[in-house]
This record gives C-alpha cells, sequence and structure tokens, in this order.
C-alpha cells in the first residue's frame, strides 16, 4: 500500500501544474476507440459511456457496440443472440435497460429483439448496482439510450438523416443496411427509421460450415416529439425488431439423428411515451416515461432429418410500466431519485409433430403462464467536499411473482430416473420481497494524475421462471427447482484513475461476496431415453466469491496516434462445493495501437490475447477451452461536407487476420458436449455512412 501512496504522490507532484476543480466525478479525456470512449467517465462512477453513433460502422448488435470495452465479454447462443457477461456474470447478473425499461426481468435472451437503428449512446455499469438501477444488476447493467431529438431554431423545416451499409465476406457473409430521416422545426420533430440484416452460415478457421448459424433480422422505429419551452419537449416513440436465426450450439444427437433449435419467429414489440425538462419547479433532469413492449420468442426443436419437424414451443410476454426521475443541486449535494413500477405477464404453447401431424397446442412443461411486479423506489446524493467525493444510494424494491405451475411427474416419468422423481413436484408461486440495495463510495482527488477511490455496495435478485421451472423439460435434461432463494451480492471495489499529460490510465480490483448464488448443476444422472442427456437443476450455494481486476492505460504518442493495453482477471470460486465456478471468462490482454481523427484517416491494429482456461466447475458439466490470440485491423476514412452530405465514412475490418480456430469460453455448449463449433476464421468488413 505504501508503494501504490508513494508512487501516485510522485505522478501527482509531476502533474500538479495540470490540476483542475473537481466537479461531480473524476471524468477522464475523452478517449474514442472506434466511438466507444474507454476514457471518459471514471471507474469511481461505474460507468463507461459508448457513443454509438460514432463508430466508423454502424453496430447492429449488442456484440458490435460493445466490443471495444474492455472488461466486457459476451455469452453467445448464435453469432446474433449475445448478452453482456460482466465480472464473472451474464444475463442472471447483467440487466439491459432500453431506457427506464428493463428487457430481461423475464427473458434471458432479450438482446436479440433490441435493434439498434435509433440508439445514441450505451452506459455501461460494472459491479453492484441496485442502489442505482434495481433488481438484478448483481455485477453490471447495460442501459441503452435513443438519440435526443432535433429541434430548428426557427418555424422553417430543416430535414437530417443517415444512410448506413456493411457487408461481410470471407468466412462470415451477410449484408447489413439502415436508413433514416428526421424533419423538424423549432416546434416538431418526426422521425422514421429502419434496417435489415442477412447472414449466411460462417465458416470456422478449419473451413468447415458451422450449421444453424445464419441469421437475418427487420426492424422500423419511428418517433415524434413536440418541444414544450426552450428545455423541455415530450415524445411518443414505436420501435418493431423480428429476427429469423438458428442456433447452433444447441445441436445434440439424438440417437442416429441430429437436433437443434430453430427461431424462425422472434418479434419486440416497444412503446415509449414520456416528457423531459431540463429544469422544472426548482428540479433538474425531470424525467417522465411510461413504456410497454410485447415480445414473443420461438424455441423450436428440429431434426437433421425429413420430415424436420419434432416440436414447436413459444413464450409471450406483456410489460407494462412507467418511472419518474428528477435530480436537485443543494449546495455540495447533487440529490436524485427515481420512483419506478412494472409488470410483466408471461404465457406460452407447446405442439409436438407425430404420425398424423401437429397435435394441439398446450401449455409448456414448466409453467402456465405467471407475472412479475415491481415497485420501487431509488435515492442517492452525490457530495463534493474540497477534493473528496462521496456517494451515497440507497433503494427499496417490492417484488411480486405469481407463477402457475405445469410442472408434474408424469411429464418427466419416461424420463428422469425414479432417484429424481421427489424433486419434480407441481407448487404454484405466490411470493412477495421486499428487497433492500445501498451503494457506499468514497474518493480523493488527489490531484488529476491519481484518483483513488472505494466502494461497498450491494443487490439482489429473485429466480428466473426459467431457473426455478426449467426451460426445456421436455426432453429431461433439466429439472425444477421451486424453492431457490433470492440471490443477494456483497461487493468492494478498491481502483484508482488519473491521467498525466498524454498518459491515462483505469484501474479497479474487485471482490465480489454472493449469498444462495444461484448455478446450473449436473444432478449426475441421464435421461433415460437413448439421448441419454445429462440432467441438470438449478441450485443454491451457500457462498460464492467473484474477485477480479480490471485495468486499461494508453499513451498519445502525438495529437492523433495512440497505444492502448487493458487487461481483464476474473476468477470465481464455489465455497459450497469446494471448486470453481462455471463459465468464468480467463483472463485477457488486449493491446492496441492506432490513429483517430474526426475527419481524415483512422486506423488501429489490435491484438487479444486470451488464456486457457481448465478451471471448470465439476458439478456443471463445464468444458475447458485453449488460449488463442487473434489480429484484427480495422481502416477508416471520414470526410467532411460535400455537397448535399454533413459527413461521409468509408470503414474497413479485417478480423482474425491469421484465420485462427478458437472458441469463446462463454458460448453455450451443446448439453452432450459432442458438438462444440468454432468461431469464425478471417473475416472481412467493408461500410459505408452517411449523414445528411
Amino acid at each position: 500500500m505504501n508503494k501504490v501512496v508513494w508512487t501516485g504522490a510522485v505522478v501527482c507532484l509531476l502533474g500538479a501544474g495540470s490540476t483542475t476543480a473537481w466537479a461531480q466525478t473524476a471524468t477522464l479525456e475523452t478517449i474514442t476507440v472506434e466511438g466507444s470512449r474507454l476514457g471518459e467517465e471514471s471507474l469511481a462512477d461505474d460507468k463507461l459511456e459508448v457513443a454509438t453513433g460514432e463508430q466508423p460502422i454502424k453496430p447492429d448488435s449488442f456484440n458490435d457496440a460493445l466490443k471495444d470495452v474492455f472488461f466486457v465479454e459476451f455469452q453467445k447462443s448464435s453469432r446474433y443472440n449475445s448478452e453482456p457477461y460482466i465480472r464473472g456474470r451474464g444475463t442472471k447478473g447483467v440487466p439491459v435497460y432500453l431506457e427506464g425499461m428493463r428487457l430481461n426481468a423475464g427473458h434471458s435472451d432479450s438482446t436479440n429483439l433490441i435493434n439498434l437503428v435509433d440508439i445514441d449512446k450505451m452506459d455501461v455499469y460494472r459491479g453492484a448496482n441496485g442502489a442505482t438501477l434495481g433488481m438484478g444488476a448483481m455485477s453490471g447493467a447495460v442501459v441503452a439510450s435513443f438519440k435526443d431529438p432535433v429541434f430548428n431554431s426557427t418555424d422553417a423545416f430543416a430535414a437530417s438523416g443517415f444512410v448506413n451499409g456493411s457487408v461481410s465476406f470471407l468466412s462470415e457473409e451477410g449484408v447489413s443496411s439502415s436508413m433514416g430521416a428526421s424533419v423538424y422545426n423549432d416546434r416538431l420533430n418526426v422521425s422514421l427509421s429502419g434496417g435489415f440484416s442477412d447472414f449466411q452460415n460462417y465458416e470456422s478457421g478449419s473451413g468447415d460450415e458451422v450449421l444453424h448459424s445464419g441469421y437475418d433480422t427487420t426492424g422500423v422505429n419511428g418517433s415524434v416529439a413536440v418541444k414544450t419551452s426552450d428545455d423541455s419537449y415530450v415524445y411518443a416513440r414505436y420501435l418493431r425488431s423480428d429476427v429469423d436465426s438458428e442456433d447452433p450450439f444447441s445441436r445434440y444427437r439424438n440417437g442416429t439423428i441430429w437436433m437443434y433449435t430453430d427461431r424462425p419467429n422472434d418479434e419486440g414489440e416497444y412503446y415509449f411515451f414520456g416528457y423531459r425538462d431540463a429544469s422544472l419547479a426548482g428540479l433538474s433532469d425531470v424525467d417522465v416515461q411510461l413504456y410497454g413492449n410485447e415480445l414473443h420468442y420461438d424455441f423450436n426443436m428440429k431434426k437433421e432429418a425429413t420430415p424436420a419437424e419434432f416440436r414447436e414451443l413459444y413464450r409471450d410476454s406483456d410489460t407494462w410500466g412507467g418511472k419518474v426521475s428528477a435530480k436537485k443541486r443543494l449546495d455540495e449535494h447533487l440529490l436524485s431519485w427515481t420512483a419506478e413500477y412494472y409488470k410483466m405477464e408471461l404465457t406460452n404453447g407447446l405442439r409436438t409433430y407425430g404420425a398424423s401431424g401437429w397435435g394441439p397446442w398446450t401449455n409448456a412443461f414448466g409453467i402456465t403462464g405467471g407475472d412479475i411486479t415491481s415497485a420501487s423506489l431509488r435515492m442517492a446524493d452525490d457530495i463534493t467536499v474540497g477534493k473528496a467525493f462521496f456517494r451515497i444510494a440507497g433503494a427499496y424494491e417490492h417484488v411480486e411473482r405469481s407463477v402457475n405451475s405445469n410442472v408434474n411427474t408424469s411429464a418427466f416419468s419416461a424420463l428422469v430416473p425414479a432417484a429424481l422423481l421427489d424433486q419434480v413436484r407441481q407448487v404454484d408461486t405466490d411470493e412477495d420481497d421486499n428487497l433492500f440495495a445501498f451503494d457506499l463510495t468514497a474518493g480523493y482527488r488527489l490531484c488529476e494524475a491519481f484518483v483513488p477511490y472505494v466502494k461497498v455496495s450491494n443487490a439482489t435478485r429473485t429466480p428466473y421462471f426459467n431457473e426455478a421451472y426449467g426451460n426445456n423439460p421436455g426432453n429431461g435434461s433439466q429439472i425444477p427447482n421451486q424453492t431457490l432463494d433470492n440471490e443477494t451480492v456483497w461487493g468492494v471495489d478498491i481502483g484508482f484513475d488519473g491521467k498525466h499529460g498524454a498518459l491515462y490510465y483505469s484501474t479497479a480490483l474487485y471482490y465480489q461476496k454472493y449469498e444462495d448464488y444461484i448455478e446450473l448443476a449436473d444432478t449426475g444422472y441421464r435421461t433415460t431415453n437413448s439421448a441419454g442427456l445429462p440432467i441438470k437443476q438449478f441450485i443454491n450455494l451457500d457462498d460464492a466469491y467473484i474477485y477480479g481486476a480490471e485495468a486499461m492505460v494508453g499513451y498519445k504518442l502525438d495529437g492523433d496516434r495512440f497505444v492502448e493495453a487493458s487487461y481483464v482477471y476474473t476468477r470465481g470460486e464455489n465455497e459450497t462445493y469446494d471448486q470453481p465456478l462455471a463459465y468464468i471468462a480467463p483472463q485477457k490482454l488486449t493491446l492496441r495501437i492506432g490513429q483517430r481523427r474526426e475527419l481524415g484517416l483512422s486506423w488501429a491494429v489490435e491484438e487479444v490475447l486470451v488464456d486457457d482456461q481448465d478451471r471448470i466447475s465439476a458439478i456443471n458439466g463445464e468444458v475447458p477451452t485453449a488460449g488463442y490470440a487473434l489480429t484484427n485491423l480495422s481502416l477508416s476514412y471520414a470526410f467532411g461536407p460535400w455537397s448535399w452530405t454533413r459527413k461521409t465514412v468509408v470503414a474497413f475490418e479485417l478480423n482474425n487476420l491469421f484465420d485462427q480456430e478458437y472458441r469463446e469460453h462463454l458460448d453455450a455448449v451443446s448439453t452432450t458436449a459432442w458438438y462444440l463449433p468454432d468461431e469464425p476464421g478471417i473475416n472481412g468488413r467493408l461500410a459505408l455512412r452517411i449523414e445528411f
């Protein structure tokens, strides 16, 4: 500790001439890496902002949008369906929000139904943030935000818009395109946009085709905003997204026939109505929003045989809710609060194909229907006293869960051994939970080059429907556990950020202690049919720990050129069974050199070094993965205003330059581990973006 303080003091002395007054948080200079501003926010604020509109190639998936955030990985069940993974947790600890509306409160795979055409930025949080964002923010969160409406200075109408297009080639072939336009004057803004993508099955580094890996998407967005004063407006927004995809990681062999999951008709509709005011009745940043969505998912099991039909399963949900938030400055205090309410209702259907064709629709094994209701109040006080800064935040959330069970012994008797049948019973859920969370942060801006901080926080979540009732019990490979307890995490972060001249850096050490950690465990039994699949079940672990380190350092060689390095290390411990936690990402080092320019030539060369991961969970049936190294190249040129355009960007990427064969550890795997597809080999992408 003394060595760290002494080093920081020396750097402070060197950089003392460049210090400035402390505002609210330790904010570093904006460092743009293909649009993700890694240095804009301090780790003391737990949040980094990704400006998607600034990326040379407009992202059309969460992978693309967050690929340069050094502490974010992804858990995938296909190339398109990917969920952010932060500090050892995926969807079970990283909620995803579309503005105020949480998308994965009852769905663990909702990000594939968000089109990013009108998404302007993403705030990416790390660590427990239950006091800031509510239930489920155990290790991080992602909040996607729309573009703010633009108004003219006069009553004359003006127009602006964009056109994006990209084509991928070599191992991953496909096209993606989007376009949009806005018409506005000093009072009214009307916007319409849309996009599509169409990708074929990709090839691995060995040149093998990965079956069922293609997908296509469409999306359309519309919005209307009316200015009500100089700093306020009301708005209405509608989005629709459609996805047709398959899941290569679901492929398994049943006797002599290969099975896989087909998802031909995933649909999402979203509605937003709101009022925003920069200053109202002594408050600032007043935001009132009503929202709703309708989601439809298909999980159709198919055969690589004739006929291909086997089983069709769908799940529908309807969500509606609203939130109100505001801030108030009182001397050195910045007070903020958010009140929110939402309700989600879930239904499903199942039918099976037989000798006489499709049978009747029934309810799927697991639940007949269910709903979850949440009412919450979150408050925070950000305090600045000289060079010291503090944050005190707390939240209360009342959660009600009601589920009509469709689980019974007879549904499993032909698939599950008798020793497990006593755990399979029908129990309806009708529970009320009172959840509390807090966040205490303290830091000191010793100087611009050294800003240390410490944070203590916690969060809680209720079990997902799929964890308690099983999401694929039809083939017997998962049995329910309707007695799961709520999961709680307590976290401590210690870090320091800073910059000195051309040098900038961010670091954090963290430790997270979980109580009643919810883990998918292998029961040690197999289904009694010809498939012989391992039978798994979600269980509570009394004690589990996740700890690690995050670090990013960069240096500006001159006004445009830079070098950067980032490192992430995560370790998970299952203390209950004295073994590693499942699906912990291996340590990763990323090296990057390049040049960034608003206009003109930008380029980057990136080396991604990923360690092997052989610390695997025996109770989960996890599979080890080998380490790998990837080389990626990117090149873009931005033209300034010309004729009717404001900006034009031509971009080129070449990823996995040396055609390496590798598999990411967090990817979902076949329940039998017979089929573990590799990631794409060398792949190129060419894109054009025009703003007018």
